[in-house]
């Protein structure tokens, strides 16, 4: 009979890249432009804003060494590329919405094989492949009514084709997820810098 796990031996975590400075800045004046409808919306603060390559869920604490051998050499052969913030749109869709969110334009498809080969190399650690397609976007706050909806969608319409700050990524963090009531707090476990070659 195996040990059961309490939640002093596991944490939430995730794989995803930062923001630049200038991205946050400029996605914390896009939330303030949709907070004024005052639709009823939890926002999430500009420093948490993030691009989620791999939602862990809940893993033991003791599995964070092992990610992190994994992951290293996938990160390590891959050189720096650029990301432009671009977009507005949610979840499911803007008749139904459940997420806003902004888009995330890549030159090439670096993003997306990035986030192919976390996929593969996680699998054999019981890490189940997503099954939609990767969509990379970030998250800027999950609808909790309908209070004032017509009005944050008015607003999205007239900002779909939105155009932020171009930025360099070159590194991922695996990160652990607090929920609090005032929102989940991230914080970084490990850093792991792209190919400086």
């Amino acid at each position: 009979m195996g040990k059961t796990m309490s939640s002093d031996d596991t944490i939430r975590a995730f794989v995803a890249l930062e923001l630049s400075e200038d991205g946050k800045a400029f996605l914390e004046s896009v939330s303030d432009s949709l907070r004024r409808t005052r639709a009823d919306v939890k926002w999430v603060r500009p420093e948490a804003i993030h691009i989620t390559l791999k939602f862990l869920g809940e893993i033991a604490k003791d599995l964070i060494s092992d990610i992190e051998q994994d992951l290293t050499p996938v990160f390590a052969q891959q050189p720096p590329f650029r990301l432009t913030v671009r977009g507005l749109g949610a979840f499911p869709n803007l008749s139904r919405p459940r997420v806003i969110w902004a888009g995330i334009h890549e030159e090439n498809p670096c993003l997306s094989r990035v986030a192919g080969r976390v996929e593969t190399v996680l699998e054999p650690r019981g890490f189940a492949r997503e099954k939609r397609p990767f969509s990379p976007h970030l998250t800027l706050g999950r609808v909790r009514s309908g209070k004032g909806i017509g009005e944050l969608v008015d607003t999205i319409r007239q900002k779909l084709d939105l155009t932020g700050p171009s930025f360099v990524a070159r590194r991922a963090v695996l990160f652990q997820s607090i929920l609090k009531p005032t929102g989940a707090e991230y914080h970084a476990l490990r850093h792991f810098p792209f190919s400086d070659r």
